[in-house]
């Protein structure tokens, strides 16, 4: 009798999940995935491979690597970057858009550069869009676009790491010498810290690791203790605590998203989040599916071994999503994006791998969001620009967890897989079959296929005719993969190692048969 031909139909959906077992995973979360690495929860359904980088700005002057860059539309061009001087002073840079090439700002002579580990800032604008810049080793500056002001005040912090705006005064944290103190400065007077204007100082019984203004309130993150600061002024400021028993373990971590604030705590990334309770927050954790990743990743920042200072954190506000980048070549970032389904909105996570970023931030100019970071040989790259990491090949993996169809027990027939692509140009593909949960011992698996499309469509009014014009090209592709094999479960990975145009695997359906139990 001929086999009894079933479909299975996956729509990848639910991101990588490293928190169950083979069984569950298998048969609960078809969609995710037990490997995933520089893929995105796409916009349009799927996983998206990211986007590329491109050195749009070239390399700032000096030596080592580069210690900070901010966007800020509305101060000079609005891209600024620094980097450790050979010589002199010249540690500052804004990027001129006319000459592409890097202009140093003047500044106070005999800064400290040596033990400048990740400069800071942030963005504001009372009357004028300023800067503020800390970089714990010297005193705060303002830069306004034409001048650059140290805080010198004998009342200010010497060398302030952190800085945040609050209800129209300036938050300075982070000094070496007293790291539990928080610093306001005088309402509206950035550089005031005249306790007779308004200014002063706030002991709050740790030390601080980094300190954001989110909503009505001030949040200041310890690591292993979070308070809150609300209140308009000195007069009626109050300290309270929201929770005693964790805190922030990387400072960049700590940005706000889709109207909550996240932060890498000892257990993954939580939100603060406002609840139904007046005043009251959540702390939930949001990366349960990859607990088992994470609590190995914090586990080594516990342990020394990574130098918190070398992770940065950027937000993709198109996108609804933040990436978390380490300066080391050889390590694993993070990748959350949120995703709607039929539960809701959640968080998608995956890896990132081959973006060894010192710093990095986005902000918009000219209602375009420009995601930019520095690396360790002092470039500034543009990222969401080009198909490479700088014309370096992009390795992108989904494995999907094992399918077992009900019975792990039962051997299976397996034909042939439909893969439903959205193509964005050329994508050449590797696609592996592995059988019965990686039995590498006992289990023959199949050599590697090719998947391989075509370029994206052509549309009318935008295309330009040219030798390479697809006419009538497909922009969802459907490739259909005849596969060798039997087995008692079955995983599938695709990857790719180039520099081709993005694609998204957005599902995908398999033909199999079952067995006779023997």
């Amino acid at each position: 009798m001929a086999d009894r031909i079933s479909s299975f139909k996956v729509s990848c959906i639910g991101g990588l999940n490293t928190n169950r077992d083979m069984l569950m995973q298998g048969s609960t979360y078809p969609g995710s995935a037990i490997q995933l690495i520089n893929y995105e929860p796409s916009i349009t359904g799927g996983y998206r491979r990211i986007s590329g980088f491109t050195n749009i700005y070239g390399t700032v002057p000096g030596q080592l690597k580069v210690l900070g860059v901010a966007v800020a539309e509305g101060i000079n061009d609005g891209i600024f970057a620094w980097r450790r001087p050979v010589s002199g002073d010249n540690y500052f840079f804004k990027w001129n858009n006319t000459l592409s090439n890097w202009d140093a700002v003047s500044t106070t002579p005999g800064l400290n550069y040596a033990n400048i580990k990740k400069i800071r800032h942030v963005f504001y604008n009372w009357s004028t869009p300023k800067l503020v810049i800390v970089d714990g080793v010297n005193p705060a500056a303002i830069y306004n676009g034409t001048t650059y002001t140290q805080i010198t005040s004998s009342l200010a912090p010497s060398a302030p790491k952190y800085a945040t705006i609050y209800k129209s005064h300036l938050f300075l944290a982070g000094n070496s010498t007293d790291p539990q103190n928080l610093y306001f400065s005088a309402p509206l007077e950035e550089t005031s810290f005249d306790p007779a204007l308004g200014s002063g100082v706030i002991n709050v019984g740790f030390d601080i690791v980094q300190i954001k203004a989110f909503r009505n309130s001030l949040y200041i993150f310890g690591k292993n203790a979070i308070k809150k600061l609300e209140g308009r002024s000195i007069v009626d400021f109050v300290v309270s605590d929201v929770t005693t028993n964790l805190g922030c373990l990387i400072s960049d971590s700590v940005i706000e998203i889709a109207g909550d604030l996240l932060f890498f705590g000892p257990d993954g990334f939580r939100p603060v989040a406002g609840t139904s309770r007046i005043g009251d927050v959540e702390l939930q954790t949001v990366s349960k599916q990859i607990q088992a990743t994470v609590s190995a990743f914090a586990k080594e920042l516990v342990a020394s071994s990574i130098d918190q200072d070398t992770i940065s954190s950027v937000v993709i506000r198109g996108k609804s999503q933040f990436r978390l980048l380490i300066e080391s070549a050889g390590l694993f970032g993070f990748l959350g994006g949120l995703r709607q389904s039929e539960q809701g909105i959640s968080f998608e996570f995956t890896q990132i791998y081959g973006i060894p970023a010192s710093c990095a931030t986005s902000g918009y100019i000219n209602s375009n969001e420009i995601v930019i970071h520095g690396d360790a040989s002092g470039k500034v790259h543009l990222q969401e620009s080009g198909s490479s990491f700088n014309n370096t090949p992009v390795l992108s993996i989904f494995q999907t967890p094992y399918y077992y169809f009900d019975d792990p027990t039962i051997r299976k027939n397996f034909y042939n897989i439909t893969t439903f692509l959205r193509g964005e140009g050329s994508a050449r593909l590797v696609f592996g079959v592995s059988y019965d949960f990686d039995d590498s011992i006992n289990v023959f698996n199949p050599a590697n296929y090719e998947i391989n499309t075509e370029g994206a469509a052509a549309y009318y009014n935008e295309a330009v005719y040219d030798s390479t014009a697809i006419y009538d090209g497909n922009p969802s592709p459907v490739t259909k993969t005849n596969v060798a094999g039997s087995g008692f479960s079955v995983s599938f990975k695709y990857v790719t190692e180039d520099t081709n145009e993005s694609h998204t695997i957005q599902g995908f359906v398999l033909n199999y048969s079952m067995n006779d139990r023997r």
